[in-house]
This record gives structure tokens, sequence and C-alpha cells, in this order.
């Protein structure tokens, strides 16, 4: 079975649990995931935390030493923490968890502020899945991917299949590659397609190409909006995507980073999903095209 969560009650399944294997991109050193974390450590939990040792862009260097006090804090508190996807790794953006058996999934970085999509997932395959990733081994099964290039072709798969229904796309940061692709042809289909970005993100210095693409689209007859938010969602009528991964370049060494997604067309679960995205939606801003 797989649906969403809010955040609350992963902290809580985190507060009750005696096994725990998490990773994260980056954790907020005043967050409540962080928190219950090391409570459980000293209180006799097995804790066991990957984090990314050098996260990239403009905080990276920020965002790198607090991972670093993270691990030091689990490990000091009883857990066993390590920096990974260093120099010469592969980098590791996935936002996943294993708590007693149970998998959960993170559209976003564990942030608990009610800005996220968190799966909790007891389908035994996934559950495997999310454990042989934690562990160190890529896997993989119907549905669900823990590689960036397997999970984008995931969502661009959705989205070329979706013919003339109406396409919803949410990302953190967007740039040349499939999705682009996909999007692109979809507007010279008139095919009725949005897509949601970060604000974030488009305002980092390095964000041109990036500016550019989006305009691209707009100008193809793609909706375009941005919204002071990080989720990573598409929907097509009776199925869904969702994942850690964002609607980047994912071929060659990029795509070997340690990501998730994962399709669904379960009612209930695409429904969520859904409402998500029309929530992020309804708070963005046009991005116009550029001017002919």
């Amino acid at each position: 079975m797989i649906a969403t969560i809010d955040a609350r009650e992963f902290v809580r399944a985190v507060a009750g649990a005696h096994r725990i294997a998490l990773s994260a991109y980056h954790l907020a050193p005043d967050g409540p995931v962080r928190a219950a974390l090391i409570d459980a450590a000293r209180s006799g939990a097995d804790v066991g935390i990957r984090l990314q040792a050098n996260p990239y862009g403009s905080d990276g260097e920020r965002q790198g030493r607090e991972n670093a006090a993270t691990v030091a804090a689990v490990n000091a508190a009883g857990g066993h923490a390590e920096l990974v996807g260093g120099v010469g790794q592969t980098p590791w953006h996935m936002k996943a968890a294993l708590v007693d058996g149970v998998a959960y999934l993170d559209d976003r970085n564990w942030a608990a502020d009610g800005k996220e999509t968190i799966l909790r997932d007891t389908d035994a395959d996934d559950v495997g899945v999310v454990a042989r990733t934690l562990a160190g081994t890529r896997a993989r099964d119907g549905h669900l991917r823990t590689t960036k290039h397997d999970a984008i072709a995931l969502e661009s798969r959705l989205i070329r299949e979706a013919g003339a229904t109406p396409v919803a796309v949410e990302t953190e940061s967007f740039g040349l590659g499939a999705i682009y692709a996909d999007l692109l042809h979809r507007a010279q289909a008139h095919q009725p397609t949005r897509l949601l970005v970060s604000s974030l993100e488009l305002a980092e210095p390095a964000a041109d190409r990036e500016r550019r693409a989006l305009g691209r689209l707009a100008a193809a007859g793609v909706a375009v909006r941005s919204v002071e938010n990080d989720e990573k969602i598409a929907v097509a009528d009776e199925r869904a995507w969702v994942g850690s991964a964002n609607a980047t370049y994912a071929d060659g060494p990029a795509g070997d980073q340690i990501d998730w997604g994962l399709t669904t067309r379960v009612p209930t679960l695409v429904n969520d999903l859904r409402a998500a995205f029309e929530r992020n939606w309804s708070a963005g801003v046009d991005v116009p095209a550029p001017a002919a």
C-alpha cells in the first residue's frame, strides 16, 4: 500500500522506531526530522544516515557544513552516519527512509514544513528497493527507480503517453533534457501543458540557461509559472509521477545520481498529487514568453 502522509506522521514514526535508515541531499539543522533522529539514536535505536558530502549551488558550502555537523551529532548520539557522494563519487540526491521495515519517500529534504509530498510505502518490492539503495546497491522494480536517469525516464514516459490529455509538471530546477523535449513536443502539437518551477532556483546567478529554456517553452505554448517551492510532480489524467529527481539533464554521469522516481495509478495517490500540484500552481506567478 502506498499513501501520502503528513510530515508530522513521519516524525512520530521516527520517534518511536527501533531501526531507521535515512538519506537526504541536505538535512536542515533546525528541523524536527534531524532532532527526532538524534533523539532516537540517544534512546538506543539503530539509526543510520547518509547525506551528500558536497551539495552544489550557491548554498552548497553552507549545506555541506550543516550535513557534516549532522553526521557528527548522530554519531555522537550513538548512531552511524556518513557523508557520501563526495569528489569522484556518485552524487546522492535521494530523500528516502526505511523505518522499522516501512519505506518512506520524500520529494524534498524532509523539510517537515507541510510543503512536501511524503509517501508511506509498505509494498514489499518497493521496500526492498529502498532498503538495497540505502545500503549502497542500486535497485528498481516495475514502478520505482533509484537513479536519476531511470527516474526521469519514468516521468518522460508518462508525459509522452498522455497524448491530448492535459499534463501538469512541477520541478525544483529545470534544464535541457528529456522532459524539456517532451514538453516542447506537446506544445508544438497544441496539447495542453503546464509547467511549474521553483522561483528560488530561477533566481540563482547560474540559471540563465534555465530561464532561456523556460522562455522557449512559454513561447511555444506551455503555460509556465514559478513558485517558492521545490516539489517534483507530474500528473496526466489517471496517472502520476513523483520523485526527488529534478527535470534537468539526466544522461551520462549525471544520470547515475542516486535519486528516486515513482509512477502510480492508485486513484487516491493520483488525486493527492494532483491536489498538491494545483495548490502550488495557484500560488505561482506566470513566467512570460520572451518578447519577440
